[in-house]
């Protein structure tokens, strides 16, 4: 059996907001439709029925906050686990979800913060721009970052950058981990492991698999030229 952890954004939708998937995402669809797909995403469950794939093993939610089983129902056990975590993160979460909403008033963005629960508890922040502007986004994400560097949550909050959302939670909530505890679920069955995304903060869960998959002329190469020091084009000029 092949297991592809997938995260969607920009794998299985459109890399811009509002356009359609391209010829080549559309292609790696139907390449993976062979595999079972176990979605890696910020997204809840509403969230994912907009997908256009078909999701019937263990799925990692809300950037590792929530993991499902394949029958659909949330893991006790790594539900146990965040519980533990966000109980502790509680009032960071709750400062973060201020320090939001004054940098979009101060700022005059125009941009919205949400505090978002589950099961009574904190889970994670995100702020968006209901035209998804991305100068308002990337000055929000600056301002957000330079809170989150000179407060007393430097190292304990992690700021998450997507195309459409800025998202705060704690950084012991990660894709990673969620996907080291289903992969430790799922048994001697599986002959291969695939990791697919095109964002730059899925690469600790990408290294998790046997193989990695990603856009060509995407963030994760781009990091990795500039991290090696350049493309090979720069070199050789």
């Amino acid at each position: 059996m092949i297991v592809a952890f997938v995260n969607p954004e920009g794998i299985l939708t459109a890399r811009t907001p509002g356009e359609e998937p391209d010829t080549a995402q559309v292609t790696l669809a139907a390449l993976l439709s062979g595999a079972e797909l176990v979605p890696v995403t910020g997204l809840d469950e509403e969230g994912l029925l907009d997908i256009p794939a078909a999701f019937s093993s263990w799925q990692v939610l809300r950037h590792g906050a929530v993991v499902l089983n394949p029958d659909g129902e949330e893991d006790p056990a790594w539900r146990r686990l965040t519980a533990e975590t966000l109980d502790e993160y509680e009032g960071a979460l709750r400062l973060a979800h201020q320090a939001a909403q004054h940098i979009g008033w101060l700022a005059q963005l125009g941009t919205e913060a949400q505090l978002h629960e589950r099961h009574g508890r904190p889970l994670m922040v995100t702020l968006t721009h209901p035209h998804t502007l991305t100068h308002a986004l990337g000055a929000a994400a600056r301002e957000w970052q330079t809170w989150l560097d000179e407060g007393p949550f430097r190292g304990r909050l992690r700021l998450v950058e997507g195309p459409a959302a800025l998202t705060m939670l704690p950084r012991e909530v990660n894709p990673e981990s969620a996907v080291n505890y289903v992969l430790s679920q799922l048994g001697e069955e599986v002959a291969l492991t695939l990791g697919v995304s095109a964002s730059p903060s899925d690469t600790a869960f990408l290294a998790l698999c046997d193989y990695a998959l990603t856009p060509g002329d995407g963030p994760v190469m781009e990091a990795a030229q500039a991290a090696l020091g350049g493309s090979p084009a720069d070199e050789d000029g």
